[in-house]
């Protein structure tokens, strides 16, 4: 082992970096589930233990890998729920055009969309609503108080979940995002505001 080649690197964040940038690369070449760390350490040239004292597991690298490009590619949706020149129907018709648009290459953007990783996906699916679901209850109580969309008796967390989830399931569930599915989407949306509102 080149351990003089392990000790050049002394900050722990150039460290942690390393270690997840050389997980990703052999989850993308050998699969997830055919990765070990110690393949992780072998590859780096490092001990096992050296990984352990960053990542307490493999998943614990993959949550880490999905929490960063979760941020990555809600990075553009942000801006348009705080859109108040939109109607919340807009807004989210807007994320989902977006979501069927090719993907960004982002950091990890070929290891998330590689055939057989789709059970990963669905996990990055699911962060993401999480992740935007604060950024939904902002926009719905902001609304809210300039007299639209959601009522009094509505908690905004359950419609922003609602929604999101709704949204998020159709992107999961269908290759392509006709102009069709596009309207009949806004229509549902409008109405379940709508029907918030006692109108």
């Amino acid at each position: 082992m080149n351990t003089a080649g392990t000790k050049r690197i002394n900050d722990p964040e150039v460290r942690r970096r390393q270690i997840l940038e050389e997980a990703m690369k052999l989850f993308y070449e050998k699969g997830y589930d055919n990765t070990s760390l110690d393949d992780i350490a072998t590859s780096l040239d490092i001990t096992k233990g050296l990984c352990y004292r960053y990542f307490s597991s493999k998943q614990a690298l993959l949550d880490e890998v999905i929490s960063e490009y979760t941020q990555e590619c809600c990075a553009d949706f942000i801006p348009i729920l705080q859109d108040t020149t939109l109607s919340m129907s807009e807004r989210l018709t807007h994320i989902l055009t977006l979501l069927f648009q090719p993907a960004k290459n982002g950091s990890h953007h070929d290891f998330f969309h590689k055939s057989g990783n789709e059970s990963i996906h669905r996990q990055l699916a699911s962060t993401m609503c999480t992740y935007l679901v604060p950024y939904a209850v902002k926009a719905l109580k902001s609304d809210r108080h300039a007299g639209h969309t959601v009522a009094k008796d509505t908690s905004p967390q359950v419609t922003a979940q609602f929604l999101l989830y709704g949204m998020f399931g159709i992107w999961q569930e269908n290759k392509s995002c006709p102009s069709a599915m596009l309207a009949q989407f806004t229509s549902m949306t409008e109405q379940i505001l709508s029907a918030n509102n006692g109108r």
